[in-house]
């Protein structure tokens, strides 16, 4: 992103595939004093600020580099899920978690790292992955979603439908980095583009047409699992992590799927499989 605030917002208006006047009638400014104010020759207002911000659905994250770049102080926070003050969402999100047992379900950050998950999901990757694997995949960081699904040494392997799962994935890293710049999709976008190398590779190709639900199939402990995913995100959050967090919950495609996440919860996956702990 460019620095200052008139390159900001111009830009962010580019994104948004809005003029000028497309941001006057959504925010009842004038298209006059936003071109002054872009161009620099006026100062905007604190209220101006958020105004614009929200006539264009900024991030949060954004809207505060939009105030220092003006001057101002930030006014979002950022906060920890385990202090005290976010106890309220940290229960609802263990709630979420939960409850869509037996079935598979991860939080992950705007950076898709994990910071949260199911005993479904902790089956799943302990089934498949073993736990020295699991540290090489995470190299001393925090074990990140996406480098899980495409490294070689992570899940790659038991996803049978790789193309078009890969496909999807890198869509939606994708769409994330042509719609915020300053998103790490598109760093991360990049780092998997460079380490993909395997031939007849189709995820960093051009867009196609994908079916309406496009099932993740797996191969665990020798059975065929298929499974789709819903993203729930906070709607009302104003603290930047909260907003930035994503609810990924996996459902059962076909009734030998759901009955092997049922016994799954109840017997385990395989007595040789390893507890591992994701944090």
């Amino acid at each position: 992103m460019k620095s200052g605030f008139g390159s900001i917002l111009s830009e962010w208006r580019s994104i948004r595939r809005a003029s000028q006047l497309d941001l006057a009638l959504t925010t009842g400014v004038s298209q006059r004093h936003i071109s002054f104010v872009e161009s620099g020759r006026a100062q905007p207002s604190r209220e101006l600020i958020l105004k614009l911000a929200g006539g264009l659905d900024l991030p949060l994250r954004t809207r505060n580099e939009l105030l220092l770049a003006a001057g101002y102080a930030p006014i979002y926070r950022e906060r920890q899920l385990d202090l005290v003050e976010m106890r309220p969402a940290r229960d609802a999100l263990d709630r979420i978690l939960k409850h869509h047992e037996p079935y598979p379900a991860i939080v992950t950050d705007a950076a898709w790292n994990i910071v949260m998950k199911n005993e479904a999901a902790s089956r799943i990757i302990g089934s498949c992955i073993q736990s020295d694997r699991i540290s090489r995949v995470a190299a001393d960081l925090p074990l990140n979603f996406m480098r899980l699904m495409f490294a070689i040494d992570g899940l790659r392997p038991h996803i049978l439908n790789w193309n078009e799962t890969s496909h999807a994935l890198v869509s939606r890293l994708r769409r994330e980095a042509i719609g915020n710049p300053n998103s790490p999709s598109a760093q991360l976008l990049q780092d998997l583009h460079q380490a993909a190398g395997a031939p007849g590779d189709k995820a960093f190709g051009l867009d196609e047409p994908l079916d309406a639900v496009l099932p993740l199939e797996l191969l665990v402990d020798g059975a065929h699992l298929r499974l789709f995913t819903m993203f729930t995100t906070f709607g009302t959050s104003q603290d930047i992590a909260l907003q930035e967090l994503r609810i990924d919950m996996s459902f059962p495609v076909d009734e030998s799927t759901r009955q092997f996440l049922l016994v799954a919860a109840a017997n385990g996956i395989s007595k040789e499989t390893p507890d591992i702990v994701i944090e």
